[in-house]
Parts: C-alpha cells; sequence; structure tokens
C-alpha cells in the first residue's frame, strides 16, 4: 500500500529536524531498488512467526486506468545466491533429485538434490510491494515444469495468476490467470495430470488438467470455506486431495473432486500442514497454534492418535512429513516454532528450532534434529528416504534417511535482528558498528570498508536511546500499539512496532515497524514514512540527524530530503554477505561499489517485460564496465546526486542496453582427449568426461539483439581460460539485430573439479551477456594431490619511452624491486620461482605480449601467475578503456595514435585467459596526466578472474619516491610480500593478506611525502578462494 499523503506542513517540520534517513526501502520513484514489499502477513508479535502467511493483505482493486504491463523501470535487487526473505515452500519432482523453493524475495530457484548446488533463478515479472511474492511451488513428476505462485499479477491483471516455467530454460512457458486471490498453496498430483491450488480469503481451491490447463473441478462456493486455505496434499496411491484451512477444518476431495470427508480435528485450532502416509491410510496434520500433531485416518478423518510432544516448547507445529529411513521403515517428522534443549552448544547462533523425529510411523520413540536458526515452515519428504525443509532463516535444509542433519539452512546475509539490537552510529552518520554471529563488524561508508571492530577501533558510536523526559514512548516493542504518553501512535491494520531511537535533543523520535520507518514529532504528530521492504530490527540516530536502520533482508539503506526539504528520497544502499567479508553498496541509478573480496555479483538488474515474458536480469558484474563508480556514490550518499546524474547521462539509456543483451545458448560439447579425439558429451548442468580429457570444446550460439557481438569467454573455476573472437554471424543483415552466430571454443580444464561458465560481450565490450555454466569431473577421478607449483613472474617497468617527454625516474627500479622480492620471498615455497623482468627498450609491446605468451605455453594449472606493469597508463574516452604505455610509443598527438601504440586492455585480458595457471595476482602502478584513476582499473579485474591490486598517481608524484629508490606503491608491496602484511603460522603471506595490506598502507606512505594516492584491491571470484604468495622474512 502507498503512504497517504503528509498532513499540511509535514514538509516545513521535516525539513526542521534536518534528518538524513539509513534505512532499507522498496521502490523509489526514479529508479526502484530491492523492490521487497512489505511482509504478506499481518505479523504477529512473534518475529518467528514472519514465516507463515496468516492473512495476506487484502488485494487493492487497480484503478479504472490501471496499465496492462508489468512496470519497466529498472528494479535494483540483491542476488546473494540464495534467498534472502523466509522460504515459503518447496517441491520434489518424483525422482528426488531435483527441488524447487519460493520466497518472499520474489524468486523461484532450483537445486539439485543431495548435493544441494544451485541449479538457477527462475523471475517472474515484480512490481510495487508485495507483487511478485512467491508463496507456492509445485514441480511437474519429470522436474521439466514448475508451477509458482503467490502475490502475483494482480497489480495489472487486475486478478492473480500462476506461472509456469521451463526449468531447463528458465523461461516462462505460460500462466494460469484470472484467479480471485492470492495463491498459498499448490500441489501437483503423483502423475502429473493435476495441478491444484488453494487461496488466500475464503477462496477456496481448484484443479486443472496441468497439461492443458483446464478447469478441472473446484470448490469455490461462497460460504464453502471460512478461511484461506493453508495446505495442500495428493494421496500418491488414490489420487485423493486433502485440503486445511484457516477454518479449522481438514477436508478430503476424491478425484473427481467429490468432497468424501470434512472434519475439525480440534476445536478452536488452526490445522495447517498436512501429508498422507507412503500406503495412504493416515493423514498427518499439525497445527500452526498449538504443539500437537493429529494422525488421521485418510478414509473418514476420525483421530487416530497423537503421537508424544513432551519436552518442546513453542506455539506450533505447522510442517508434518513421513520420510523412509532408508532400512524399510517409515519415520513421522514435525516442526514448526518449536524448540527444545537440545540445541549444540558453542554455535554462533544455535539451532535452536528443531524437527521431531518419531519411529515406527509416530508410534516409537522420538528424537530432535536442531536444524533451524527461525521457525520451520514446511517439511517434504524425498523419494527413496530423508527429507527437504523450509526455514525462515532464510534458507532450506536436509535430513538424511538416518535422522542426521546432512545441510543446515545457509543465510547469505548478516542475522537481521542481531544487527539491530547491536546497531551504533558515528557522530556524523558515515560510521556504522554492528554484531552477528560473535562478529563485531565495522563499515565506513565514506572509504568504502568493512573491517572488524578491533582493526577499525577509533572513533565513538552511539547506541539509540529509547529514553527521554520530553518523549514518554511506551509499549513499543513488538506491539501493534505504541503510545506516546498515554496517546496511542496510529500505525496501519497489522503493522508491529519493532525499533526506536529518539531524534537529537529529543525534538521527536524514530519509529522502525513491520512495513515503515516512521517519523514523529514531540507531539506524536507524523512528519513523514518510508515504506520498507522487511522489518525494521534496529534503528540509530547520529548527532547531525542521520538514522540508520538495520532491516530483515540484510540491507541498510540511505535516505535523505529531497530538493528544498521534500519528501525522503533514497540515496544510496548497502548489503553485506554473511561471510562478513563481501559487501555491495548502491546508488538508487545504480552505480556501485564493492568489497576487495567481492560482492559485485551480489545486486542486479530486473527488468520486466511482458505480462507473460520471462523478465531479463543482469548483475553489477555484467555491468561492471558502466556502473562501477566508488566516487559517484560516496558523493551521492552524502547528498550530492550531481556526479550520479552526470555518469548515468553519459551512459545513456541502460535500461534498453541491458534489455537488448545478446542471448548466447550451447549447442554441442566434446571431451578433448590426450590424443586429440574430441569425444561428445550430453548438454547438462552437471557433466562427466572421460578421465583423459584435458579440454571441453565447447560451441554456442549467440542471438544478436541489436547491440552487436563482442568476444565470448569461458572462465574456469572464477578465472578467465579461454577468449574467442565475436561470433560470426549467418548471411549478416544489413542490421544485425535477430542474427545469428556461432563460435567454438576450446576450454583447457584443471585436475579436479571444474567450475566452467561462459559470457557473450556486446560489440562495445561495456556489458556482457551470461551464457551457460558447467559443472564439469572426469570419470571415477579423485582429488588432485595438494602439489607445489611454480611461481611464474612477469615484472615490466619504462622509465626510457621512445618518446622523451613521457620519462619516468622510479618505474624500472619499483619493478626490479618486486621481481626480486617475490624471487626471495617465494623460493622455499614454491618448486621454481621464473622471472622474466623487462625494462625500458625491452618492454615494447611486441615484447611484452610475447613474454605472456611464453608463460602461456609454460604455465600449469598447479603454478602462480604474477603480472607487474610501471609506466604510463591513459584511460580513452569515451570507451573508458586502460592502455599501458610501452618503451616504444613515439607518436602522443592524438588518443588514436596513442592508442596505436598502446597495450590496450583487450590484447592483456586476452594473453591472460591462455595462462592456465590456477592462481593469479595483476600488479598495475601506473602515473597519468589526469585522465585515469584506480578506479578504473577495477573491470581487469572483474573480467580477467584474477587479484588485482593497482595504483595511480600523477607524473608529478611519480618522479618523486618514498626512498629514493622506489615509488610508494612498490615500497609497500616490498613490505607486505617480506611479512609486514598478515601471515599464517608458518608465515605465509596470502594474496588476500597482501591486498589488504597494501590498500591500507599506500595512503598512509603518499601522506608522509604530502602525496595523495590510493591503491584499489579487488577479486571477481566467488569463494573468497586465496593462495601464498611469499614467505615473510622480518617476522
Amino acid at each position: 500500500m502507498r503512504d497517504a499523503a503528509p498532513r499540511p506542513g509535514a514538509r516545513l517540520a521535516w525539513a526542521a529536524l534536518g534528518l538524513v534517513l539509513l534505512v532499507a526501502a522498496g521502490l523509489g520513484p526514479a529508479a526502484p531498488l530491492l523492490a521487497q514489499p512489505p511482509p504478506l502477513a499481518g505479523p504477529s508479535p512473534n518475529p518467528s512467526r514472519g514465516i507463515i502467511p496468516i492473512q495476506p493483505p487484502e488485494p487493492q482493486r487497480p484503478p479504472a486506468g490501471r496499465i496492462a504491463e508489468p512496470p519497466q523501470a529498472p528494479i535494483l535487487r540483491v542476488e546473494a545466491g540464495t534467498h534472502i526473505a523466509p522460504v515459503r515452500r518447496l517441491a520434489l519432482d518424483s525422482a528426488g533429485r531435483l527441488l524447487a523453493t519460493v520466497s518472499d524475495d520474489k524468486t523461484l530457484r532450483l537445486w539439485s538434490l543431495p548435493d544441494g548446488a544451485a541449479r538457477g533463478v527462475l523471475r517472474p515479472p515484480i512490481g510495487a510491494e508485495q507483487e511478485g511474492e512467491l508463496y507456492a511451488v509445485a514441480l511437474s513428476p519429470d522436474g521439466a515444469r514448475a508451477f509458482a505462485a503467490g502475490y502475483t499479477a494482480r497489480s495489472w491483471d487486475g486478478s492473480f495468476a500462476i506461472y509456469v516455467f521451463d526449468t531447463a530454460t528458465g523461461r516462462l512457458a505460460a500462466l494460469l490467470g484470472g484467479l480471485p486471490a492470492p495463491v498459498l498453496d499448490l500441489a501437483v498430483s503423483p502423475e502429473g495430470d493435476r495441478l491444484a491450488a488453494g487461496f488466500a480469503g475464503r477462496g477456496g481451491v481448484r484443479v486443472w488438467d496441468a497439461r492443458s490447463g483446464r478447469s478441472v473441478w473446484e470448490d469455490m462456493v461462497p460460504g464453502s470455506f471460512g478461511g484461506a486455505v493453508r495446505g495442500l496434499a495428493f494421496d500418491v496411491r488414490q489420487g485423493r486431495l486433502a485440503v486445511t484451512a484457516a477454518d479449522g477444518r481438514v477436508r478430503v476431495y476424491d478425484n473427481a473432486g467429490r468432497k468424501v470427508a470434512e472434519r475439525a480435528p480440534q476445536a478452536g485450532a488452526r490445522p495447517y500442514g498436512l501429508a498422507f502416509s507412503p500406503d495412504g491410510t493416515l493423514l498427518a496434520v499439525g497445527y500452526e497454534d498449538r504443539l500437537r500433531v493429529d494422525l488421521l485416518a485418510a478414509s473418514d478423518l476420525r483421530t487416530v492418535f497423537a503421537p508424544d510432544v513432551s519436552g518442546l516448547a513453542g506455539e506450533g507445529l505447522p510442517a508434518v512429513g513421513w520420510a523412509a529411513d532408508g532400512q524399510g521403515g517409515v519415520q513421522l517428522h514435525a516442526g514448526g516454532y518449536a524448540r527444545s534443549g537440545v540445541a549444540r552448544s558453542g554455535e554462533a547462533a544455535p539451532r535452536s528450532f528443531v524437527i521431531r523425529r518419531w519411529a515406527d510411523f509416530g508410534l516409537g520413540p522420538s528424537t530432535d534434529i536442531p536444524a533451524a536458526r527461525d521457525a520451520i515452515g514446511q517439511i517434504l519428504a524425498i523419494p527413496g528416504g530423508g527429507l527437504v525443509y523450509a526455514a525462515a532463516d532464510p534458507g532450506w535444509g536436509r535430513v538424511a534417511p538416518d535422522g542426521s542433519l546432512a545441510r543446515a539452512p545457509t543465510p547469505a546475509a548478516l542475522e537481521p535482528r542481531a544487527v539491530g539490537r547491536s546497531l551504533a552510529i558515528s557522530p556524523e552518520g558515515t560510521r556504522l558498528r554492528f554484531s552477528s554471529d560473535a562478529r563485531t563488524l565495522v563499515f565506513d561508508a565514506g572509504i568504502g570498508r568493512l573491517s572488524p571492530a578491533e582493526v577499525d577501533a577509533g572513533g565513538l558510536f552511539l547506541s539509540p536511546r529509547t529514553t527521554g523526559a520530553r518523549v514518554p514512548i511506551q509499549d513499543w516493542r513488538d506491539t501493534n500499539r505504541p503510545r506516546l504518553g498515554q496517546a496511542a501512535l496510529r500505525l496501519d491494520a497489522g503493522e508491529f512496532s519493532r525499533s526506536l531511537a529518539l531524534l537529537p535533543r529529543d525534538e521527536g523520535f524514530v519509529l522502525g515497524t513491520d512495513t515503515h520507518l516512521r517519523v514523529f514529532d514531540m507531539a506524536g504528530r507524523q512528519l513523514d514514512s518510508v515504506a520498507l521492504p522487511a522489518i525494521a530490527w534496529g534503528v540509530a540516530v547520529a548527532e547531525n540527524g542521520v538514522v540508520a536502520a538495520a532491516l530483515g533482508d540484510g540491507t541498510l539503506r540511505w535516505f535523505g530530503p529531497g530538493p528544498a526539504g521534500g519528501r525522503l528520497e533514497e540515496r544510496a544502499a548497502l548489503f553485506v554477505h554473511a561471510d562478513a567479508r563481501r559487501w555491495v553498496a548502491w546508488t538508487p541509478e545504480g552505480l556501485f561499489d564493492h568489497a576487495p573480496e567481492g560482492g559485485q555479483e551480489l545486486v542486479g538488474v530486473h527488468l520486466n517485460r511482458g505480462r507473460a515474458q520471462t523478465p531479463e536480469w543482469a548483475s553489477f558484474r555484467q555491468a561492471y564496465r558502466a556502473l562501477f563508480a566508488p566516487a559517484e556514490l560516496r558523493a551521492r550518499l552524502t547528498g550530492d546526486a550531481a556526479p550520479a546524474g552526470a555518469r548515468i547521462a553519459a551512459l545513456g539509456d541502460m535500461r534498453e542496453a541491458i534489455g537488448r543483451l545478446p542471448v548466447v545458448a550451447a549447442r554441442s560439447a566434446c571431451a578433448v582427449l590426450a590424443g586429440g579425439e574430441c569425444r561428445s558429451v550430453a548438454l547438462a548442468p552437471a557433466i562427466t568426461v572421460p578421465p583423459e580429457s584435458t579440454g571441453l570444446r565447447l560451441t554456442l550460439s549467440a542471438e544478436d539483439r541489436g547491440l552487436g557481438l563482442g568476444p565470448v569467454d569461458a572462465l574456469v573455476n572464477d578465472r578467465i581460460a579461454a577468449r574467442g573472437a565475436p561470433p560470426a554471424l549467418k548471411d549478416a543483415p544489413a542490421t544485425t539485430r535477430g542474427a545469428l552466430g556461432e563460435v567454438v571454443l576450446e576450454v583447457p580444464l584443471d585436475p579436479g573439479p571444474n567450475r566452467i561458465s561462459t559470457r557473450l560481450y556486446a560489440e562495445d565490450r561495456v556489458l556482457f551477456a551470461e551464457g551457460p555454466g558447467f559443472e564439469l569431473r572426469r570419470e571415477g577421478e579423485r582429488a588432485p594431490p595438494v602439489e607445489s607449483g611454480r611461481l611464474l613472474v612477469l615484472a615490466v617497468g619504462v622509465d626510457r619511452y621512445a618518446n622523451r617527454s613521457l620519462d619516468l625516474r622510479f618505474a624500472v627500479a619499483d619493478a626490479r624491486t618486486v621481481a626480486d622480492t617475490l624471487r626471495r620471498a617465494g623460493q622455499t615455497l614454491f618448486r621454481e620461482v621464473a622471472v622474466t623482468l623487462l625494462t625500458d627498450r625491452e618492454a615494447t609491446r611486441e615484447n611484452i605480449l610475447r613474454a605472456l605468451a611464453g608463460i602461456a605455453e609454460r604455465a600449469r594449472p598447479e603454478d602462480t601467475f604474477v603480472l607487474y606493469l610501471a609506466g604510463h597508463g591513459v584511460r580513452t574516452e569515451p570507451d573508458r578503456r586502460f592502455l599501458f604505455l610501452p618503451h616504444d610509443v613515439a607518436d602522443t598527438s592524438s588518443m588514436r595514435a596513442v592508442r596505436a601504440q598502446a597495450l590496450e586492455e583487450d590484447a592483456l585480458v586476452s594473453a591472460i585467459a591462455r595462462i592456465r595457471a590456477r592462481d593469479g595476482f595483476l600488479f598495475v602502478d601506473t602515473c597519468y596526466a589526469g585522465q585515469i584513476t584506480v578506479d578504473s582499473l577495477a573491470a581487469i579485474g572483474n573480467e580477467t578472474g584474477r587479484f588485482l591490486l593497482a595504483a595511480s598517481t600523477s607524473v608529478q608524484e611519480a618522479l618523486d619516491s618514498y626512498d629514493e629508490r622506489n615509488g610508494v606503491f612498490a615500497f609497500a608491496v616490498r613490505e607486505g610480500l617480506r611479512g609486514r602484511a598478515a601471515m599464517d603460522r608458518e608465515g605465509r603471506v596470502s594474496a588476500l593478506a597482501l591486498g589488504e595490506y597494501v590498500t591500507r598502507r599506500v595512503p598512509q606512505l603518499a601522506a608522509e611525502k604530502r602525496h595523495r594516492q590510493d591503491a584499489v584491491f579487488r577479486t571477481a571470484q566467488r569463494d573468497l578462494r586465496s593462495f601464498s604468495l611469499a614467505i615473510g622474512s622480518d617476522r
């Protein structure tokens, strides 16, 4: 729902308070971000109740002039590789190999079992507030079709719909529209011929032919249901459909839709989950409002018995399921809000929510399985034994047939309630301190750094004040009736307050709720409100009026008043990954910064197309060259929108560009064997190849959608391994839009597992489209032994140029110093250290590329590769490409002339792509004449998948040195390699430790010389795997 218009005078009062809000919010009018609307249900005072849709908001009828299509503005959304909101429902194929999960985060995700590997993300059209939230999912028995629904299509159709996806392609295949209410559960019959849906409100149940979409039967007569449908289950033997509802009744229908049984098992109770026993004789029913499970006779719903629930505490057991134990037995399971005293001690955040497991169909003894940190919403048996379950952690887990926990939910964000409870803010509002999982962190927005509190111990932090003599707020925690003195503060129906912070000088207060951040003056008059995508678990206020809020979706967002003190407008947002290393921050326009360890993959752009068309998606990684803009983000955060506006204006219509990215698909593949034979393999997410395979030859098709076609890359284990020329178009028309092309890539394989991904650039190489990916293993291959490889170093330094006006003083010395330090520090770590040093006249473009080609010929996967470039760097305009100037640059009369002589970025990336070394580190130490910044170098790291450490300084500063021998950057690198960077117990300096040290040290050293210089450290790897570079000698 939209905020009501502010009362007269509210804008003036708001401006007088001078507040700037740092909150997590939904769509903004100019450029909507992470459009996660308020929670589905009328919230409960108990926070764990968020997993269950008690009652969706009453659908609002669209205005007469409503739009006929989903909103077309870009929507920026977190994409952390898993759900970021409670998982509502699960579905399995008949083989138990494919799992589907849906969530309030508006995504359907596919996973393979038993390994739990992510198989894909299916995205429906989405809109503002709750539009697009998914509450129900079902799979066809063969796993080829996924059905998903929730609060879907209402905003543009005026009615609700079920989306049908092709799981192989991830594309929308069809939709079932015209539904009267949100869908709360879906089920497909064991034969795959029937699809059942249960509705919110009093909508009842409807069944379709799952193949044709023809309605078969329904029970939707007014008065038939006295409340929302809670659960659906088909009987695997007779095709019966059982239904639970909020009116307290359980119903059973035969295959023709005749109601054969109806009963309220417990007076006044709310049945929720249900499951037929494997033989179809019993129906297990769990309740959302009491700790009880009833086993009913499936024929007439009489109560047979209730298993023992003693020793459990909590509100209810809404999730039930039967599962085989792998030894011929069947166990009954139940979970929900139940806790017991068996949570494992010593964990940072114990899994206190348990699944109770009863032996022998529920008649035997019970055990409790600590399964989740938050409530469990559904339990689903896996064919063949064991079960999967949905949790509000958020995430899903798996229990093995023997009852052991095989997989716990793995949230991608820090625990939001812990962050909210511990949130504190610096007086000026740019630094936040918060805790989660026994870790206290500090995020400094001014410099873009996340660090442990013990590392960033300086400065004062202010915790929120919740009491004050002038603002006597009462009953504000977890209630829907907070009061100021004796006066009630008005909230929306079902809206509960969760957090509070007084404003400076007690001029008012900020109240965080389930759905809004609300600002009141000291008389209790609401001055403004901001709709939030999740619960505000904590708020804190700085001395200058900056307000910080920690939200349930793991985000923090900055808001401030608009021009002339108007309504609040979004400034920037932040998401911190649960690993507490990766983070990404972004502006409403989509400009972003990220952690040195990565994070550019954690947010992307969702673009709706038609109401029945698959949305487009592009991550920040894909638009790195266009949208990576740390300086513009920091200016935006402080309220200066001009730099961001200028950058966006220069980029043009990014929505149009992203919507026209080329499409790349795999056509065929064969395994390249040692003798040269190429043996065909079937295309699948997981590929097994013969044990002697050395490579994978991929044939890819490409469709140009108007941006032209650029090079094609293949990445192996997150690093670039092959780059192909732009696909040749077949019978290229006058306009290339719609033209098809083809390219063949030969991808070298690492020993052991290989994670292969592909991407295709648009012709201007600013954006790229993600192509197919594969998990590849060799038949019978075990993990490769740990082997000490070689360190292969190419160091380039240019002081003397063919054009003497370009001469420098310390580039050669810097290259030599780093090369010598790597040689000495690596000699006991690597089997061999091979250094190639090119300086001055040797450092021509041809010689540099020849040296890289030589390393490519020698490199093996177990090796480590280091490239160090010291000399002049130039950034081209308007395409913002990096050029390194080798010795033989003579003509600097124009950018065209310089580009023709320089070592251009594309040639550098292509050369690096041929180097098979598993580990790589790129050092770029350039001076410039005003065109280049370290930020513009980061794209090289993003494209190559290699660690990148870069610095850039002015020519005048480059002619100076730190110690009359080396420049600041080389001096810091030498210090770090010698042991000033963090070392492990064996004295080894890792790539991550070196990068972190140099980025801290360079500004310090430069300041000592009265210069300003920064270093940027970036990695594009997703698993944060580091590697050793040196043995420190200064221990």
